[in-house]
C-alpha cells in the first residue's frame, strides 16, 4: 500500500509527515532517514492493530434541523418580525455608509 508523506525542511532538519496518519512526524538530519523512520512508525502503527469499516445508518426522521422546519408557519407575529429584522438592516447598512 502506498502512503503520501509531507517531506519538509526547517532549520537544517528534515521532517516526514505521513498524511493520512497525522499522529506520525519524524524529524532527522537526513531525507532518507526521516522517511525510513516514518515507515517504521507507519509499520508499528498497522500492524498493531487493524482498520476496519463500521456502518452508521442515517437518522430516519432526516437532518437533525428538519424538526423545526416550518415551526413559525401559524405564527400570527412572523410578517411583523420580519418586517422588524428588514427595517433593523436597512438602519444599520445606512449608518455604516456615513462612516
Amino acid at each position: 500500500m502506498t502512503y503520501n508523506v509531507l517531506l519538509t525542511k526547517e532549520n537544517k532538519k528534515f521532517i516526514a509527515r505521513v498524511c493520512q496518519w497525522p499522529e506520525i512526524v519524524v524529524e532527522g538530519d537526513t531525507e532518507n532517514g526521516v522517511l525510513a523512520m516514518a515507515r517504521s512508525g507507519l509499520e508499528k502503527l498497522l500492524f498493531s492493530g487493524r482498520i476496519v469499516q463500521v456502518d452508521i445508518e442515517p437518522e430516519a426522521s432526516g437532518h437533525k434541523w428538519s424538526k423545526y422546519a416550518g415551526m413559525f408557519t401559524d405564527d400570527p407575529d412572523w410578517k411583523d418580525f420580519q418586517e422588524s429584522v428588514k427595517q433593523y438592516r436597512m438602519d444599520t447598512d445606512s449608518d455604516d455608509t456615513g462612516k
